[in-house]
């Protein structure tokens, strides 16, 4: 989930029904399943013991099945989603607000921020010319200092780290939440385009985060990932470094999510996007997540042993 956290774009975000999500839960649990069935017997072993120890456990296994294997499956895909799950956790505190109170810290867990600005990172895009800005940090990057303090970090801190790299992983492969596009109309930035307006009460990044469909039942989960992995073979090399994926999905923004021109679009007059987008959107996006999955499985099969 991507928090709107900068007052230059304060008034922009009344308008917005919530935070925009990087894919939504349905997206997080398909490339989760995808990555699953690619572990190691060994990494899949350790990555099951660091769900476990992790203080959600027993929520993340609340409907999961009785059969262990599906439960620690079922368990992984639930971990996935952890990070957009605790926006709207009031345990946690949201650090990225300078007027933010901390919440009181509960056991098993090393912080309790939400860290929402890791969910993505705003590469510049300036189509127009305008001046680009400087990506914030922190930002998804710090994906790169838990990969790797994964292996050697105690049970506690490599329980709290692994949901975190199962959601960077997926997030990243949402090209929208590699670059913020800056326009001389829009100087301060979309926000991953949080700030276009596509139809009335949506903007254009609701609807990448909603291209994998919205059913997060197992059976669509499961689906879905079979179709993603058949139509989008993993490559004989899966690139590990996640500044590549940004590159990777900055490019991919450049040239489908913004294909329509530089239009903003408004609350009054949102832009027409033509039913060819919607459907490219669902090709893309069905091509991404078999890549996220294809990663996750790769980082943690180097990392978690």
């Amino acid at each position: 989930m991507r928090f709107l956290g900068f007052l230059a774009a304060f008034t922009a975000t009344l308008y917005l029904a919530s935070p925009a999500f990087a894919w939504n839960a349905t997206g997080h649990r398909i490339i989760a399943a995808i990555a699953y069935e690619r572990l190691t017997p060994k990494t899949r072993a350790r990555v099951d013991e660091l769900i476990q120890a992790h203080p959600d456990y027993q929520m993340w296994i609340r409907d999961a099945p009785s059969d262990p294997q599906a439960r620690a499956r079922a368990a992984f895909l639930a971990a996935a989603v952890w990070a957009d799950d605790i926006k709207g956790d009031p345990r946690f505190w949201d650090d990225t607000r300078k007027d933010a109170q901390p919440t009181p810290p509960v056991a098993g867990f090393p912080d309790m921020k939400r860290h929402t600005n890791w969910h993505y990172y705003d590469k510049p895009y300036t189509p127009d010319g305008a001046a680009p800005h400087t990506p914030p940090v922190p930002n998804a990057l710090e994906l790169v200092r838990l990969l790797k303090e994964i292996r050697h970090e105690p049970l506690a801190q490599a329980a709290y780290d692994l949901p975190w790299i199962e959601h960077i992983t997926g997030d990243l492969a949402q090209p929208l939440h590699c670059v913020s596009r800056f326009l001389k109309s829009q100087p301060n930035g979309d926000a991953g385009g949080n700030f276009v307006f596509i139809t009335p009460g949506r903007n254009l990044h609701a609807l990448w985060d909603d291209a994998a469909g919205t059913d997060g039942s197992d059976a669509y989960v499961s689906k879905f990932a079979a179709d993603a992995v058949a139509a989008h073979p993993a490559p004989e090399r899966i690139d590990r470094n996640p500044m590549k994926w940004i590159d990777q999905g900055f490019e991919v923004a450049r040239s489908e999510v913004y294909s329509f021109g530089i239009e903003t679009g408004s609350r009054e007059h949102p832009i027409q996007i033509s039913p060819g987008y919607v459907e490219n959107a669902r090709r893309v996006a069905q091509s991404q997540i078999a890549l996220a999955g294809y990663r996750l499985a790769a980082v943690l099969n180097d990392r978690v042993k």
